[in-house]
């Protein structure tokens, strides 16, 4: 769907010597933005239009750190130890729902109990292994290099099984496999996490808890564990849910999807919507901003982002579960050529699962309603949100909890820690207070309806006072 005639919808910001701002996007570019052309992004030439971009240097920043290490987890944890609101005490919210699917303490037991296995495969020499016993020739071993040992050992040995000529030692090769499998696994972990799994203490298995859960499970398949069908993690049955993990893949979400967030309108399904690329970058650092990632048989169709959000007014206002925004992949959309009919006759239950899902994370987390932005890239889901009742907010009055002040701080210090020019401003994109998605999302007096996914729409406006009687 395509914006109307000028897209410039009022975004919310954090600026050096000014504080929060809430300005249209405009004015954020033409007082805050930067020109790629100076940071050598595009060259300079005569006739192109300067348009200038917001969080530019954030997103070089993060760019940058993303491509020296797998993921950000720590930094952006330890940070938020140092800055975090209590939200218990301020709105008896329990966040850790919202920031991990796994416990870790359930995970600490699970590795306590498999340490003996996992650091006996940790430690074994994987090259003097294979050479011992007979599974790839002396000569093509000293011929591999270190960082492809694994990945080379494992097409090898592959091979091998395939090959009738090697059928008499098909048992052996198979244990070969298995340990070259099994430790590429847990040395991927180890890159992820940054270190033995097995000794890390409950504060830094909570950082990592749902990357480790899913390294348990996929290990698991090759080594006995005990407690792992505890754990949660995308196994490819059914409906299945997981976060986005802050690394590189967070920022190429959009891209993956073919939404408005894509690094470039080229790969945008609908080319004609105002891309928003920048405030990626802003989202990637508020642990407060998530994106929840729903996966059908293992098949990655659709994102939900979902931020905690404070509606002011009656009654000094309510917390709420904001549905930014539900957007679906191409092949989860019944207008491309992408669109697989297996997944799409089933979209309505695929979509009850998910509702179920968000409801379950608010009430884990202990918020009570839940609010959705009825506008999506997909028309099959504008469709399924128009079944729940409407509520109605200001839209001038919903506050983002902690505003961007938390994130501005961030932002500062993952510029320092790239050694890039200092961050200034950062901005940010709501889509709930944007009034410019659809037609008749908003009134004269500057209300919008959502979907009240859970809760009373009565804690929001009156229909009355919406329509002015």
């Amino acid at each position: 769907m395509g914006f109307h005639q000028r897209y410039n919808p009022h975004i919310i910001g954090f600026a050096e010597g000014h504080g929060y701002l809430s300005i249209p996007l405009e004015t954020a570019r033409e007082e805050y933005g930067e020109l790629p052309s100076d940071y050598g992004l595009v060259p300079h030439a005569p006739g192109r239009r300067a348009r200038k971009a917001l969080n530019l240097p954030l997103g070089l920043a993060l760019l940058k750190l993303l491509r020296e290490r797998p993921n950000l987890a720590e930094p952006l944890s330890r940070f938020a130890e140092r800055w975090g609101r209590d939200f218990q005490a301020d709105f008896s919210l329990t966040m850790d729902p919202f920031f991990r699917f796994n416990d870790p303490t359930r995970l600490k037991r699970i590795l306590d109990e498999a340490a003996g296995p996992v650091l006996e495969l940790l430690r074994a020499d994987v090259r003097e292994r294979l050479r011992r016993e007979r599974l790839i020739p002396p000569a093509t071993l000293s011929s591999i290099p270190p960082e492809s040992l694994l990945s080379t050992a494992r097409t090898i040995l592959g091979k091998r099984l395939r090959n009738p000529a090697h059928a008499a030692e098909r048992a052996r090769f198979a244990a070969g496999l298995t340990f070259v499998e099994a430790r590429q696994i847990l040395d991927e972990l180890c890159t992820v996490t940054g270190g033995d799994v097995c000794r890390f203490g409950l504060a830094r298995l909570a950082v990592h808890a749902d990357e480790i859960a899913r390294g348990l499970w996929r290990l698991s398949r090759l080594l006995p564990l005990d407690g792992v069908d505890r754990l949660h993690c995308v196994r490819g049955q059914g409906v299945e849910f997981a976060y986005a993990p802050r690394d590189a893949a967070f920022i190429a979400l959009g891209r993956e999807v073919g939404d408005c967030t894509a690094d470039k309108a080229v790969r945008q399904v609908d080319r004609d919507v105002e891309s928003i690329y920048w405030t990626v970058f802003a989202w990637f650092l508020d642990r407060h901003y998530q994106i929840l990632k729903v996966h059908v048989d293992g098949r990655f169709v659709m994102k939900v982002h979902l931020v905690p959000l404070f509606a002011a007014g009656r009654e000094g206002g309510v917390v709420f579960l904001g549905v930014d925004a539900i957007e679906t992949t191409p092949g989860f959309r019944e207008d491309t050529r992408q669109g697989r009919s297996e997944l799409l006759s089933g979209k309505a239950a695929i979509f009850a699962r998910v509702v179920d899902e968000v409801r379950r994370i608010a009430e884990a987390a202990g918020i009570a309603h839940v609010f959705a932005e009825r506008f999506s890239n997909t028309a099959w889901v504008r469709e399924e949100l128009l079944q729940f009742p409407e509520v109605y907010l200001q839209v001038e009055e919903i506050r983002k909890i902690d505003e961007l002040e938390d994130v501005f701080a961030l932002a500062a210090r993952m510029a320092a820690l790239a050694g890039q020019e200092a961050v200034r401003s950062v901005f940010m994109e709501l889509q709930m207070k944007n009034t410019l998605l659809q037609r008749g999302g908003t009134s004269v007096r500057g209300a919008k309806a959502f979907a009240c996914i859970a809760g009373d729409p009565r804690v929001g406006l009156s229909l009355k006072r919406v329509s002015g009687i």
